[in-house]
Order: C-alpha cells, then sequence, then structure tokens
C-alpha cells in the first residue's frame, strides 16, 4: 500500500475500513494502518498483516491511499 501524506487529513477512515473489515469492529487499533502525526502530517505505515485488499484506500475520502503495484510491496 501507499500513502500520500500530503493528501491526508487524518479522519482515520482507513483504519476503520480496515479493522471492521478484517477483525468485525471499528477499532483503530485493531487495523493493520498505523497512523502517526509526524508534525503537522500524519504518515501510515502497515503491519505485515497488511494483505493489501485496498479497503482502507476504497474507504478513503481523500484518496490518500492506494495499492502498490508492486505485487504485495508494501511502502510509505
Amino acid at each position: 500500500m501507499i500513502h500520500h501524506a500530503e493528501s491526508c487529513a487524518g479522519c482515520r477512515n482507513c483504519q476503520l475500513a480496515c479493522s471492521l473489515f478484517h477483525e468485525g469492529e471499528c477499532n483503530p487499533s485493531l487495523s493493520r494502518v498505523v497512523l502517526e502525526m509526524r508534525g503537522v502530517a500524519m504518515t501510515a505505515s502497515f503491519l505485515p498483516e497488511c494483505d493489501e485488499c485496498a479497503r482502507c484506500a476504497a474507504h478513503c475520502p481523500y484518496g490518500a491511499m492506494e495499492a502498490s503495484k508492486g505485487g504485495g510491496e508494501m511502502r510509505r
């Protein structure tokens, strides 16, 4: 997965979609997407369990997430 920090508003919809799809509940702490504030920018990293289903990207209203094109390669 690729995160575009410049487009991210920090709404956490990506984490909610991920945790609901994979764990059955809306709980950001169960998400495979980890968001962190660094200065004024929100950064994302992805846990090894991320299978690139792209639910996070589908639910991002700002277009800040996209599936990587590297066949499972995970980047920030």
